[in-house]
């Protein structure tokens, strides 16, 4: 029986040469590699992007009228320090605030005005509450006007985070009561503005006015 390695006798030995593997299996690795370091540099890169000023309830800020950011507020040492009357327009009188405060459920605090006008007399009062029970007196408030007769409400934008105006006209439109009720984290804003006269009153321009007069006061009250 002949060996099978050489085949002939006296023919040189040739090693049996190997099967060319295929670069198929390399090629794919190196693609799998450059992929996952792309995917990975991707998502380090989202990890690290700063969403804060996107989502600033989900940093512990809310945005303020200056553009700033707040984490919260203190109670104000003067309540009749806070409203400029001026942007009520021209049809709202003038006069001095004093110091008031409403105990029901929860304690108001604010100011009043008693104001004089070439077409009778207005009253305004302006309330700035800070303290854990902004969320509740809100929501009673938004609950309370709705059921009083003749009252209308809806909802207001661009007043702090959540807000709600609410009116009634009488005697032809020439009586209007009408209420601003907005809140920003821990502070509680509440403005009721009551007048007469011998023209019908514009509530949307009221209503626009008040919005103006609550971001004021919102500006002015310090922060924790």
């Amino acid at each position: 029986m002949n060996a099978p390695y050489p085949p002939y006798q006296g023919a040189p030995y040739t090693a049996p040469v190997p099967p060319k593997k295929s670069r198929l299996g390399l090629i794919l690795g190196i693609v799998a590699v450059v992929l996952v370091l792309c995917v990975g540099g991707g998502i380090a890169l989202l990890l690290t992007v700063d969403t804060s000023t996107d989502t600033p309830a989900a940093a512990g800020t809310s945005p303020t009228a200056g553009g700033g950011t707040k984490s919260g507020y203190q109670q104000p040492a003067d309540p009749c320090a806070l409203a400029d009357l001026k942007v009520l327009g021209p049809r709202v009188g003038e006069g001095s605030g004093e110091p008031t405060e409403e105990k029901t459920r929860f304690t108001l605090t604010g100011c009043e005005y008693f104001l004089a006008a070439a077409d009778g007399a207005q009253e305004l009062k302006a309330f700035a509450n800070v303290d854990g029970d902004t969320a509740a007196r809100y929501k009673e408030s938004a609950e309370v006007y709705p059921k009083i007769t003749g009252f209308s409400q809806d909802k207001v934008t661009g007043c702090g985070s959540q807000g709600f105006f609410t009116k009634r006209l009488s005697s032809g439109d020439q009586r209007l009561e009408a209420v601003l009720v907005c809140t920003d984290r821990n502070l509680y804003v509440e403005v009721r503005f009551n007048a007469g006269g011998k023209e019908a009153w514009d509530a949307a321009a009221m209503r626009a006015n008040m919005v103006k007069l609550v971001n004021g006061m919102i500006a002015h009250v310090p922060s924790a």
